[in-house]
């Protein structure tokens, strides 16, 4: 017993001793090291925030960058470096040009003193590596590592001389001469691509991001954009992933032994990249094999791998560096020149007189030829706009050495393992080497060369770098540029969007956060302009009698309306001429939508419709406001909402006869047509009784293995994200589209992936121009580049459906089918077929029914099914009684029609959902003639408008916790919930137009939710924002990211 004793005794002290010796290192390494560090540097004058345990200054340094980035710069200004690098610029002013931080435990040097960055940058690196030996002997890759590797840019010695040699050869001289061509032929394509935007705004980031991809496969690697596609991907989610961990601590042991899913994820994309790569080096080696080439070729990839295969073993390149040089050079000399050519032009936008003087210099050198090596050479002016860019707009944000062993740096003694970091964006803004318009655009400054204009101060100005590490790639970069630049400036001038919001931002390269929209509008359009301006000065006289006629449409009448509603105790904002209250509209709008809510609160009309919330607190349930000239009568009165939504379309239609006549089709009715939603009449009930077979009884009954088929499909895509952060809203995009049609079309969403793409697009559009007014006259002549875009949109449209109704036909016409389907689809174009011409469908109103299907039957479903995981992953109370009432019913099997009916607590749930989120926001109809509606009478063509949102949300139908979510309200069904008001809850409408789509829409709801439930829990994800808005649906405007955790 007692021997036993002493050995447990000795086993415990053993234990204990060890433990004593780990915390005594442990606390060494996260404490004292730091700290005695701090206090070494303190002695020789450098400050900085003080090191905090394990984390360094990372997480105010994270607070700093988000802060920055959470909105737009206020204006136009070039002083980019407070938005970009917030905590750098911060300690600078706080503690000089040199100071001490710390990332994590690495103590990190930032130095600015232009005479110290020339000696960091110009020593051996046998003094300051890229890595120290201990870490290349630890061989832990950090994120920016697993990118670049061990490539060009990271490596060190012979290694590094080798990969010098091969890329120098490259990358200049005779090489990049002979790269002109293939630099041309990729410009050639990108611009053969802008024509469809001429006149137009366009994305210019993401353009050059296509074309410097293209440009470094077909010169470097001798293939396209499309064949390393995967590998631009791949790298691009690397970026991410590195950014998002830049500044995260490693906790000590934890790290060592659990790795993170953004670890797992870019060990993953690590190997995917180097599979990727060795295909394409397997192809060229392939083609030699076969005889179909007679070397591996004279780019870059060729001489990679002629070094794979030296005969010399001392040569010879092993196939992780082959791998890791190809990462290098597609990564760099893509993102470097993308990066790049975005800022140019961006510049070149903004500042019109140099964008000329560019043109001007194009011109005489090349004419309208395309640029050649030897003329690239001469463009003075561009080479002065170029490096004026670099120095406000530099692509690669920091330069960074580590100490290998205690090495002196100028006066200061550098303990080993001390990273040091040159923020090359901090010497190109300083003022003291720049002067005091260091923040304007001012290329003049370059026009004597680089040396005059940095003062012969080789530090001031290093978008490359500086001393033998510089970018190899420099020239490649600016050859590039130049050429697209001569031959975008030889077609086209470019200007500003108004909806450009300046929000620069690094993701390892610097880019826009938003993007750089741009508009573009070629050179002989310009001269069309100036035609068809001296035109209209010639119609002036008859311009004077339209006046007449503007005046008494865009001003006697709307004040008159005003007047005859305000007698009846109706308010409202005043008329503004034309815009009508339009401009506050969108002003209110924009400030709405300019920041996420605060909290996570469901009251949520203030944001989604601040306009409809001021108004109806400042002029009662009842207000009139202005759409431009149109008058719009708002209400909320319940009463008056019943009498409106159970009148006949004789009085209250959705459009006039008028505007039926007129043919004029606002943006709306460009995406639904005269389908269902929007038709009167004979016409709309033949349409109705269409659609209520289709969507009800025992055809709904017969959709759900469908729906079920979907949903697995989605989940099955889901597994990946176990565990992990997944984006809700456009994962229930792909599933609604999906159902939608299987069920009402027989196909897939594969087969109408374009028709709901161009949809997306009607919305943006119509969403954009909600609050647009028409001018007077200059509307009719005069189609905006929006309406001349949703045109195009309506006829690519028409052709899709049509091409889907002709492969349902050809089955019938060949024999393969003996009808057109008694799905929704067939029975269209059995009405489309009908022998009887009275009953039979045009063209036309097949087209508008499908549009109105696709578009109606995905959206609903998708805000419907989006906010209730948003509310489910909020509310795990609720979400638990969901999952248990699911498991009680279906158990671990898929649903079934007779069990959905049976899913009350579900049923409450989207309820109580649809009332704090409505998926359509408002109901409209239209004055006929002048009428009666509860005690006011309304002039003809007023639009009335009834605001779901509002009356969802007014505490006076649904008491003080209207804001509340509270599904137990509906536990007795709506009419008790309502207290028999039914204007108080009407997702779907209300009357003899309510929406047909309902029970489809709450039986796919329903059944997602249901196989959701049985698989998943669902918690909020920290990255969420909450921000819902308006575009046609009820939308999230930053998506639902929520965290899955499989059951």
């Amino acid at each position: 017993m007692n021997s036993m004793t002493n050995l447990s005794a000795f086993l415990v002290g053993s234990l204990c001793l060890y433990l004593i010796i780990a915390l005594i290192k442990f606390l060494h390494k996260y404490w004292w090291t730091p700290l005695r560090i701090q206090h070494i540097m303190s002695l020789q004058g450098i400050k900085g925030p003080s090191y905090k345990f394990i984390h360094g200054n990372n997480k105010e340094t994270v607070k700093m960058k988000q802060e920055a980035l959470s909105k737009p710069m206020a204006t136009l200004s070039h002083d980019i470096f407070p938005r970009v690098h917030p905590h750098i610029y911060s300690r600078i002013n706080m503690y000089g040009k040199n100071y001490l931080s710390w990332g994590g435990t690495m103590p990190q040097l930032f130095i600015i003193e232009p005479e110290l960055v020339k000696e960091l940058l110009r020593s051996s690196e046998r003094d300051f590596p890229k890595r120290t030996r201990r870490e290349r002997k630890k061989n832990e890759d950090g994120f920016i590592l697993k990118i670049l590797g061990d490539g060009l840019v990271t490596s060190e010695g012979e290694k590094w001389a080798k990969q010098r040699k091969l890329a120098n050869h490259a990358f200049h001289g005779e090489s990049l001469k002979s790269m002109t061509p293939a630099m041309i032929a990729s410009v050639e394509t990108m611009l053969e691509r802008w024509k469809q935007y001429e006149g137009k705004e366009i994305e210019v980031f993401e353009e050059f991001r296509l074309l410097t991809s293209e440009v470094i496969s077909r010169t470097a690697f001798g293939s396209s954009y499309l064949d390393g596609k995967m590998i631009f991907d791949m790298l691009q989610k690397l970026s991410v992933l590195t950014s998002r961990n830049m500044f995260k601590t490693k906790f000590p042991v934890i790290s060592k032994l659990w790795k993170t899913a953004d670890e797992i994820e870019s060990d993953r994309l690590v190997k995917g990249i180097h599979n990727s790569v060795m295909e394409i080096v397997k192809k060229r080696e392939e083609k030699v094999n076969r005889g179909e080439a007679n070397s591996f070729g004279t780019d870059f990839l060729g001489s990679l791998i002629n070094g794979y295969h030296d005969a010399d073993q001392r040569n010879r390149l092993c196939v992780q560096d082959l791998v890791d040089e190809c990462k290098t050079f597609y990564f760099a000399g893509q993102e470097t020149t993308n990066s790049l050519l975005a800022w140019t032009v961006l510049l070149l936008a903004i500042h019109q007189d140099w964008q000329e003087k560019a043109r001007q210099e194009v011109i005489e050198v090349f004419g309208d030829q395309n640029p050649h090596s030897e003329g690239i050479g001469r463009l003075k002016i561009m080479t002065m706009i170029i490096n004026e860019t670099l120095r406000l707009y530099p692509p690669a944000n920091n330069i960074g050495r580590k100490a290998e062993n205690e090495v002196q740096l100028g006066k200061l003694i550098l303990p080993p393992d001390m990273q040091v970091l040159v923020p090359v964006i901090a010497l190109h803004h300083d003022p003291q080497l720049w002067g005091d318009d260091v923040n304007l655009f001012k290329p003049e400054r370059f026009a004597e060369g680089v040396a005059n204009a940095t003062k012969h101060n080789a530090a001031a100005f290093i978008p490359f770098g500086l001393g033998p590490r510089s970018c190899v790639g420099m020239s490649f970069a600016i050859t590039e540029t130049k050429t697209a630049l001569a031959m975008i400036l030889q077609r086209y001038t470019i200007s500003l969007s108004p909806t450009y919001s300046h929000s620069p931002f690094t993701l390892l390269m610097l880019q826009p956060q938003h993007g750089i929209q741009r508009k573009i509008t070629d050179l002989e359009m310009n001269s069309m302009a100036n035609l068809s301006a001296l035109l209209a000065g010639s119609l002036c006289l008859g311009m004077i009698i339209a006046v007449i006629k503007v005046l008494h449409k865009y001003w006697w009448t709307p004040l008159r309306i005003q007047h005859l509603m305000s007698l009846q105790g109706i308010k409202g904002p005043p008329y503004k001429f034309i815009h009508g209250n339009n401009k506050e509209t969108i002003k209110m709008k924009q400030q709405a939508l300019s920041k996420p809510m605060a909290t996570l609160s469901h009251d949520i009309l203030p944001r989604v419709h601040p306009q409809i919330s001021s108004r109806i607190n400042l002029y009662g349930k009842n207000y009139l406001s202005w759409g431009g000239t149109r008058p719009q009568l708002f209400i909320t009165e319940p009463e008056l909402v019943k009498v409106l939504m159970k009148s006949s379309e004789r009085d209250f239609p959705k459009r006039t006869s008028r505007e039926r006549k007129k043919n004029e089709d606002e943006f709306v009715f460009k995406i639904l047509g005269d389908g269902l939603v929007t038709s009167e009449g004979v016409k709309r009930a033949k349409q109705r009784k269409l659609a209520n077979h289709a969507f009800h009884g025992e055809s709904l009954k017969n959709m759900t293995p469908a729906m079920i088929a979907s949903v697995e499909t989605m989940l099955g895509r889901w597994k990946q994200y176990e565990g992990k952060e997944i984006e809700v809203f456009e994962e229930f995009r792909l599933l609604t589209s999906e159902v939608i049609s299987r069920t009402a079309f027989g196909s897939s969403y594969i087969d109408g992936k374009r028709i709901f793409d161009m949809l997306q697009k009607l919305s943006v559009l119509t969403n954009r121009n909600m609050f647009k007014a028409r001018f007077p006259v200059i509307s009719k002549f005069w189609k905006t580049a929006d309406e001349v875009e949703s045109d195009n949109l309506v006829k690519g449209i028409h052709n899709s459906v049509m091409e889907i109704v002709k492969k349902r036909e050809e089955k019938v016409a060949r024999g393969e089918a003996n009808s057109f389907g008694t799905d929704f689809l067939g029975s269209l174009i059995n009405g489309y077929h009908d022998a009887d011409q009275k009953n039979r469908l045009c063209v036309r109103d097949l087209v508008d029914e499908c549009k109105t299907f696709y578009f109606a039957g995905q959206e609903t479903t998708n805000s419907l099914l989006s906010w209730t995981v948003l509310i489910l992953a909020i509310h795990q109370d609720w979400q638990e009684k969901a999952r248990q009432e699911v498991i009680e019913i279906f158990g671990n099997r898929n649903p079934h029609s007779e069990g959905i009916g049976r899913l009350k607590i579900m049923s409450m749930i989207i309820y109580e959902t649809l009332r704090l989120y409505p998926p359509v926001q408002t109901l409209g109809r239209k004055v006929e003639n002048e009428v009666q509606l509860g005690k006011l009478i309304l002039p003809p063509d007023m639009h009335l408008v009834v605001p779901i949102l509002a009356l969802h949300h007014d505490p006076q139908l649904w008491g003080d916790d209207v804001n509340l979510f509270k599904p137990e309200r509906f536990a007795d069904g709506i009419a008790n919930a309502t207290k028999y008001n039914a204007a108080a809850f009407i997702p779907f409408g209300l009357g003899p137009r309510s929406c047909v789509g309902m029970s489809f829409a709450i039986t796919e709801t329903k059944t997602a939710l249901a196989m959701i439930l049985q698989r998943y829990s669902i918690s909020l994800s920290p990255t969420y924002t909450h921000s819902p808005f308006f575009l046609l649906m009820l939308q999230p405007q930053h998506g639902i990211q929520v965290m899955l955790h499989s059951l």
